[in-house]
């Protein structure tokens, strides 16, 4: 804001006491029956109040710096002493300034006689003005002081309020970075248990979609959120690796609606659900089984679910049993709540038909540079 737009807005707020200086002379007249001339009632009004526009500055200038404190090699004492001294100058000078802009007006108008000397209306305003400009000066000075304190409890609370974001930033990238390692060890794994059986072929296209997925997983390291769209690719890449392991012991349902396909999600959101379908529910028996993926909107919810077939949950299952569920799902239930708090849901339990539903509802955030498509296909091994 602009030295001027300020006086401005001072002098806006100083021409209310005018107004109300003014009706209240026009009113003693009134009701004394006496006579004054407008102009001398309107410009001695302003006379005395105008003179606080460039006051005011100062004053509040004086305040901050009495908030401050010292500053370096200067102390307490001095600070107080020359900030005292400095609002004794400026009532001074407001008062000196009333006194001749009042008799300047007084001789314009034909108010005050020529003869009258500023000395002669000095020692009148003296005795009539200066204890109402002191108790106005403390006034002005009470209002910086609670400009003041409410601007620095504001950017304290702003403060705040920056650094809580960071904390919750800097934990959501240390959970995402801890995932990713997790991840990777497991589909290295993988790689050596087809090359342990002597499955060299398989072996050398699951290295490949594995580069595939080191590649997005290093593109995406910064990134807090993705479409679900992207999402379901990432997983779709890791399910081909998965595929070439278990062949036709992998069965894959993906149901996935428009409006849910342009959600905003947590990075690396369905991978560690996938992956606990898959060794819990589907490698653990030798038929294999069939893992449901599907998503959908509901109103300002998206709701997503990760389904199996297999043996379901054990009784007085806990997310917290890290001997039995590892750090993927214990990860991705932390995420959640880092990212949306009270209004983000994960719950596992048994799915309608047996085995395990894995159920997350979130905050529906639309992903304006994804296009809306729908995503229901079945992928066989």
């Amino acid at each position: 804001m602009s030295t001027i737009v300020r006086l401005l807005i001072l002098a806006a707020i100083w021409t209310v006491p005018v107004v109300l200086g003014t009706a209240g002379h026009f009113f003693g007249l009134m009701v004394d029956r006496g006579s004054m001339p407008a102009s001398h009632i309107v410009g001695h009004s302003i006379a005395m109040w105008f003179v606080w526009v460039p006051a005011t500055p100062i004053i509040f200038w004086l305040q901050r710096r009495w908030t401050r404190g010292p500053v370096a090699g200067e102390s307490a004492a001095a600070l107080r002493a020359s900030l005292v001294a400095g609002h004794v100058l400026t009532l001074g000078g407001v008062f000196l300034l009333q006194s001749w802009a009042t008799l300047a007006v007084g001789h314009a108008t034909g108010h005050i006689p020529l003869h009258v000397a500023w000395t002669a209306n000095l020692t009148n305003l003296i005795v009539n003005l200066l204890l109402y400009d002191v108790f106005i000066y403390l006034g002005v000075v009470a209002v910086a002081a609670g400009i003041d304190y409410a601007r620095r409890y504001r950017d304290r609370d702003l403060r705040a309020s920056q650094l809580e974001t960071q904390l919750e930033r800097a934990r959501m990238y240390t959970l995402q970075a801890q995932l990713q390692p997790h991840f990777l060890f497991n589909a290295l794994n993988a790689v050596a248990m087809l090359v342990r059986r002597d499955r060299k072929q398989e072996a050398i296209d699951v290295v490949v979609g594995f580069g595939e997925l080191l590649r997005y997983v290093l593109n995406e390291s910064g990134t807090l959120d993705v479409s679900l769209a992207e999402e379901l690719g990432f997983v779709r890449r890791y399910l081909d690796i998965e595929r070439v392991r278990l062949g036709d012991r992998l069965r894959v349902t993906i149901d996935v609606d428009q409006e849910a396909g342009r959600a905003l999600v947590p990075n690396l959101l369905l991978q560690p659900l996938v992956e606990n379908a898959l060794k819990h529910g589907i490698v653990v028996r030798p038929e294999g089984g069939a893992l449901r993926i599907a998503a959908r909107r509901m109103g300002t919810v998206l709701r997503v679910e990760v389904e199996d077939d297999g043996p379901g949950v054990a009784p007085g299952f806990s997310l917290d049993d890290g001997a039995t569920h590892g750090i993927g799902l214990r990860n991705l239930r932390d995420r959640i709540d880092v990212f949306f708090g009270s209004a983000g849901r994960f719950s596992i339990g048994c799915g309608l038909q047996g085995g395990t539903l894995a159920c997350i509802e979130i905050p529906y955030r639309a992903d304006r540079k994804q296009p809306a498509t729908a995503d229901r296909v079945l992928v066989a091994g």
